[in-house]
């Protein structure tokens, strides 16, 4: 057992209220409590130990069993609601039985009879309730902290989920802000990306969140700020009131709340620099469990982070080569200028009104760009041709789709595009090439471009068109549905031109 003078709670020595209506007898009990270390007050009127006791802070009380205004009994029942953890002892002339029946039916700890008082029983009681009391506030902190725990696990997992999930860097950047702000219960949250300088300083090179508008390029010299402590130590910073620390940087460390409570976690990971940072705790700091959650929140967006940044030169890389692709093919097949990029353009229309994910409208927009990517390989003469081709020249336009195949499949960034660009000259009847493909079978991509790519040429002056043969491309397209096209996007096709437009010539 604990001895009473060891620390019960912040305050210091266990506390102990002594109730009784006979003022002799109850200031003895107290000097003999007092004496074994507690820290003891007495009342006698069981109104005012109501009201002291209220705030939970008496670990036991030790109540006169008889008094006018009130009995014993009926304040340990309004103490038992008033503070569950302080344990009772009643302290009566009538022992026996009965009492300590009575006693055990309404919750009391223990009883002390006032006729045989000795200092030995009275300490025995009373250190006994102390010490009950202190494991019952113990396991109520460990229940609250394994709630606690869940809860932040809980809300880390999810966090978590949310961030491999997204693709899109500055999205990614709002939603590890918002994710710390959530996790910590802090009123102001951001993230700071660092670039290091020749001459080892570090430079913010990206910053977002609450109070980030004048951050970026912000040089931070050795020693300065408690972002670049974090950084230097590679674990978090957790200060109750930062501006007091020497290593305070009002640039980088202010953050806009009146709240007490900083918390700065590093964000390391391959090519990511940075922190993570929280100010506004609930409380006047952040606790330990938050401390170790924004620590691994941390961890995983450093992860998220240089994935994100990753994708992001990968796809700058795939869309610049692209463009030199489309370039290059319109050099080739000069009488189309603009053709690519306007079917990608009438392609974008049908997966926004289909609905698709991002990923997926992707793919079929790369697709749309580099449809025609295997003409680069069909000789110049054959493409400039403005009369009827003949069957051999007719042969070799007819195989861009495969040589596009062929040229694009080396490249494992373009493998969400290949069945685009294969399939885009397939029919719904079945009577497409080079695979014959039907309904279906045919990839939607492929299907979405088909439609797109026969209105983009069928608006333009075609060098194998004979004279006479130009229509309205949307009936054109609409006699068609069924046989030569998917009806289901012929009919969203026809519906967003002529609700909206014609997207290659707005904006």
């Amino acid at each position: 057992m604990l001895s009473p003078n060891e620390d019960y709670m912040d305050s210091g020595a266990p506390r102990v209220l002594v109730v009784d209506d006979d003022e002799a007898f109850g200031s003895m009990v107290a000097q003999l409590l007092s004496e074994r270390g507690y820290d003891t007050t007495r009342v006698t009127d069981p109104r005012e130990a109501l009201a002291r006791a209220g705030n939970g802070e008496f670990a036991a009380a030790l109540i006169d069993l008889v008094m006018p205004e009130m009995g014993g009994i009926e304040l340990v029942e309004r103490l038992r609601e008033a503070s569950s953890n302080t344990q009772l002892v009643i302290l009566t002339g009538h022992g026996g039985m009965a009492t300590a029946v009575a006693g055990l039916r309404h919750g009391i700890y223990d009883y002390v009879e006032k006729a045989e008082l000795k200092a030995e029983r009275l300490w025995h009681v009373v250190d006994g309730a102390v010490e009950r009391s202190r494991l019952l506030r113990r396991n109520l902190e460990l229940v609250d902290a394994l709630a606690d725990s869940n809860r932040l696990l809980t809300s880390l997992h999810s966090h978590s989920t949310a961030l491999g999930a997204e693709h899109h860097l500055d999205r990614l950047f709002s939603r590890i802000v918002a994710a710390a702000r959530d996790l910590c219960g802090a009123s102001a949250a951001r993230v700071l990306m660092m670039d290091r300088s020749h001459t080892e300083d570090l430079v913010i090179a990206q910053a977002s969140g609450d109070g980030v508008e004048n951050l970026a390029g912000v040089r931070l010299r050795p020693g300065e700020s408690l972002a670049a402590l974090a950084l230097t130590r590679d674990a978090p910073v957790a200060i109750a009131d930062p501006r007091h620390h020497a290593r305070f940087d009002p640039r980088c460390d202010a953050l806009p709340t009146p709240l007490p409570g900083y918390l700065c976690a590093p964000l390391r990971h391959r090519d990511v620099v940075g922190v993570l940072v929280v100010a506004g705790a609930r409380g006047e700091a952040f606790s330990a469990a938050e401390q170790e959650a924004l620590a691994t929140l941390a961890r995983q967006s450093a992860v998220a982070l240089d994935n994100g940044l990753q994708r992001e030169r990968a796809s700058n890389f795939f869309t610049h080569t692209c463009d030199l692709l489309v370039e290059f093919l319109e050099a080739v097949d000069v009488t189309m200028p603009g053709h690519s990029r306007g079917v990608a353009a009438l392609a974008d229309m049908v997966t926004r009104r289909i609905g698709l994910s991002d990923p997926e409208r992707r793919g079929i927009h790369f697709g749309a760009l580099l449809h025609d990517v295997g003409k680069i390989r069909v000789e110049r003469s054959v493409l400039a041709n403005r009369s009827s081709p003949s069957s051999e020249e007719l042969a070799q336009i007819r195989a861009h789709p495969v040589l596009g195949l062929e040229m694009l499949r080396p490249i494992t960034a373009w493998e969400d595009i290949l069945a685009v660009v294969h399939a885009h000259h397939e029919r719904w009847d079945g009577k497409g090439y080079p695979r014959g493909l039907s309904g279906e079978e045919i990839p939607l991509g492929a299907r979405v471009v088909a439609v797109a790519d026969a209105y983009d040429a069928m608006a333009r002056p075609d060098p194998h068109r004979r004279p006479g043969q130009a229509g309205d491309p949307l009936v054109e397209l609409e006699t068609c549905a069924g046989s030569q096209f998917d009806p289901k996007v012929v009919r969203l096709f026809v519906a967003e031109l002529r609700g909206h437009g014609d997207p290659r010539f707005i904006g």
